[in-house]
């Protein structure tokens, strides 16, 4: 009996305890606030419209939204916390010979393969030219990719969540659901990559894919007058953000936001 008791104290002695066990399992989610810095183009503003700018809204959000999640115990990490480019300083990162806005992106999902993301989620804001009464969440995932499905749940958790948390803070807003990147109405830039750069595929001297499920979600319409009219109240940040964050947290546990 002394021998036995002896050894059950060596194995409490060496093996981890539930706070080592924890944190050797702590998740890891990469927030990507879509757009910053400035260039010849809308791919680094984004959406502009009803005084509101993309670039800014989704940097606001994406630290509400890691604060949010920090404090519910996952580890976070942001693709660019200022206003700037996550290529930064400038690099050619998919070896083509030139430095552009497909580096940018690159940038992002390198970033998100070097921190061992679980998940990437891109936080963006959308527009509907000469349609304000268009507005409301949708999310989009890769169809191309082995993880597909856990993309899809991840985008289909965080749009439910952002929806039910918008309307809890007052402000009613539809949940349009999700959508595979290839369905996207706006033509891409390569017809023979119709995936998004940050969702899709690895593809030589383009791009290198993440290594890990992903979804990019469009909030709000800057262009609807009610989503514009939404966000230039106090608290609507907010409400994203823990949309954000509850939609994610529902995705580790398995749960459907409803």
């Amino acid at each position: 009996m002394r021998y036995l008791a002896l050894l059950a104290a060596l194995l409490l002695l060496f093996l981890p305890g539930p706070a080592s066990a924890q944190t050797h399992h702590r998740l890891i989610v990469v927030l990507d606030p879509g757009h910053g810095g400035y260039g010849p183009d809308m791919s680094y503003t984004g959406a502009i419209d009803n005084g509101l700018e993309e670039k800014v809204l989704t940097l606001q959000v994406a630290k509400r939204a890691a604060r949010d999640l920090r404090a519910m115990g996952y580890a976070v990490n942001l693709t660019r916390t200022r206003d700037q480019a996550v290529n930064w300083p400038p690099r050619d990162l998919n070896h083509d010979g030139t430095i552009d806005q497909l580096d940018d992106y690159n940038a992002r999902t390198l970033f998100a393969n070097r921190h061992h993301a679980d998940i990437f989620v891109s936080i963006h804001f959308d527009a509907a030219e000469g349609a304000p009464f268009i507005h409301g969440t949708h999310g989009y995932y890769c169809p191309a990719r082995p993880f597909w499905r856990q993309s899809k749940r991840l985008a289909a958790t965080i749009t439910a969540a952002l929806a039910a948390s918008l309307t809890h803070s007052g402000y009613s807003s539809p949940d349009a659901g999700v959508q595979t990147d290839v369905a996207d109405k706006v033509p891409q830039r390569f017809p023979n990559y119709p995936w998004f750069f940050v969702l899709g595929p690895s593809w030589p001297k383009r791009i290198t894919g993440s290594a890990m499920p992903g979804a990019l979600i469009e909030s709000l319409y800057l262009t609807s007058t009610s989503d514009a009219t939404a966000l230039k109240r106090s608290g609507t940040i907010a409400a994203i953000a823990r949309g954000y964050a509850e939609g994610i947290r529902a995705y580790f546990h398995g749960h459907t936001m409803s």
